[in-house]
């Protein structure tokens, strides 16, 4: 048999027995290859393996767990005790949402003592950069995209400047999104003693999307924001609009956990292979002094992380189950909204049974194919009476807010790449007086909207039909 059939059937055995796929997506790979030789094997390495990816997770997070899953079980043993949980300020709500979390996700139960929102770069980055100015011991920065420009070039100097301090300073970016980022941006760093990891250095649509910073174990943050310049309204798409949440306290034990997770994974063999036990020891074990304030008074939330190194889709199913137990509304802030059809389905579901369902996207076009496929996701739910909003600029946070009681800030757009593919994490705050803060946040970005109506909707050319309707084809790469 030629060495060319071999490595189809190979293909083949790896779709269907070895990475387990969903069936429909399984019988479109195995099709794909068989009809068109070399052409769709290279598709699927490119475009369709996670096998590459949930081996170095399961070999390396195998080889780790023995010592660094010690605050993670620490904090889910806390997380499901009974009598712990009911002496927490808590609803029905929040305690089935939390259960769900820690049962499907392992996802502990955490607290910060404060959590602030920023819903401008420029606010978000005084903040950040005078942390990092007053950092210590160690900063741990992990982003999708470090642009080549004056922020980021002036991240890249504050960070040098407290490597040469002799802070311990670890900086995670994706490699395609960063390709135009040279390594000679992050030369003095380096020099510095500073390190710096492209992760997932190889051709594929699996993308590491997280926004993580923690700084001397006690302060971090996430959100939707990059290091850019467009951040701080100069780009072209303006005025630009985002969240990041600034949190402190305990909690930031796990956002410290899943970024050396993250670490690890990133490692080049021979540097795994001398990776020093005891740093990543101390390292995720050490926690922050626990507060004189009592645990009653501090915000409890949940830290979900998602992609392709599991199969359980963490933070679709973690939407899902808010979704669902949404009783008066739903509001959503994304750049895209392109999600999956069981999400959709949930959202229908809600938008029919009375709960309101509000929606906001950027007024700017995001691109000449996600528009379109944007807008006819949002017909569907408009037809059900949800009220969806054009942000006057390019809104770029990705909120949700479920009635007045539970609000989520992370890295995740509402599309199928964030919900299932890339990597991302999400912060879910149960906390009233914080979920009233973010619902004031999306009536003020009303008040800079406009309401697009189904008559709107209905009352698009026939051109937006056809492109609507085509690039529906390839919703889930999007």
């Amino acid at each position: 048999m030629p060495l060319f059939q071999i490595l189809h059937i190979v293909l083949i055995i790896c779709v269907v027995f070895i990475e387990q796929k969903k069936p429909a997506e399984a019988i479109v790979w195995v099709l794909i290859i068989m009809l068109v030789p070399g052409v769709g094997a290279f598709l699927y390495v490119v475009l369709g393996s996670t096998l590459g990816i949930k081996l170095t997770k399961h070999f390396r997070s195998k080889k780790l767990e023995s010592y660094a899953n010690m605050p993670l079980n620490a904090a889910l043993e806390q997380s499901t005790n009974e009598a712990f949980l009911d002496s927490l300020p808590l609803s029905q709500k929040d305690k089935r949402a939390i259960a769900f979390n820690i049962s499907y996700n392992q996802s502990p139960l955490v607290f910060c003592e404060d959590a602030t929102i920023y819903v401008s770069g420029a606010t978000h980055y005084e903040a950040l950069f005078k942390d990092i100015e007053q950092a210590k011991k160690q900063i741990l920065v992990e982003f999708y995209t470090i642009h080549n420009d004056y922020i980021g070039h002036a991240l890249v100097e504050a960070l040098t400047k407290k490597a040469r301090e002799g802070v311990v300073v670890k900086v995670l970016c994706d490699f395609i999104a960063n390709i135009a980022s040279p390594a000679k941006m992050f030369a003095p760093l380096k020099e510095a003693g500073g390190q710096v990891h492209r992760v997932k250095p190889y051709l594929t649509h699996y993308r590491s999307h997280r926004k993580i910073v923690i700084i001397d174990k006690n302060i971090g943050y996430i959100g939707g924001m990059n290091i850019g310049k467009q951040y701080v309204n100069e780009s072209k798409k303006k005025p630009w609009r985002d969240t990041q949440v600034r949190i402190t306290g305990s909690g930031i034990t796990m956002l410290r956990y899943y970024f050396l997770k993250d670490w690890v994974c990133s490692m080049n063999s021979k540097a795994f292979a001398r990776l020093e036990e005891d740093f990543y020891l101390n390292a995720v074990s050490d926690t922050p002094a626990v507060s004189k304030t009592s645990l009653s008074e501090q915000l409890p939330c949940q830290f979900v992380v998602g992609g392709v190194d599991t199969d359980n889709e963490a933070i679709k199913c973690s939407y899902l189950n808010l979704i669902q137990n949404a009783k008066k509304r739903i509001r959503i802030q994304t750049p895209y909204f392109i999600p999956d059809s069981s999400i959709l389905d949930a959202l229908k579901v809600a938008a029919a049974s009375g709960v309101e369902v509000e929606i906001m996207v950027p007024g700017i076009s995001a691109s000449f194919f996600l528009t379109p496929v944007t807008r006819w996701y949002l017909g569907q739910l408009l037809s059900l009476g949800a009220k969806v909003y054009h942000y006057e600029g390019y809104i770029h946070a990705k909120t949700i807010v479920i009635d007045e009681e539970i609000a989520c800030i992370g890295s995740v757009n509402m599309d199928i790449r964030s919900l299932v593919v890339d990597d991302e994490i999400l912060g879910i705050f149960y906390d009233n007086d914080f979920t009233i803060k973010n619902n004031i946040i999306f009536d003020n970005d009303i008040q800079n909207s406009r309401l697009y109506t189904y008559e709107a909707f209905q009352g698009r050319s026939w051109l937006d039909k056809v492109k609507e309707r085509l690039f529906l084809l390839f919703a889930p790469l999007m």
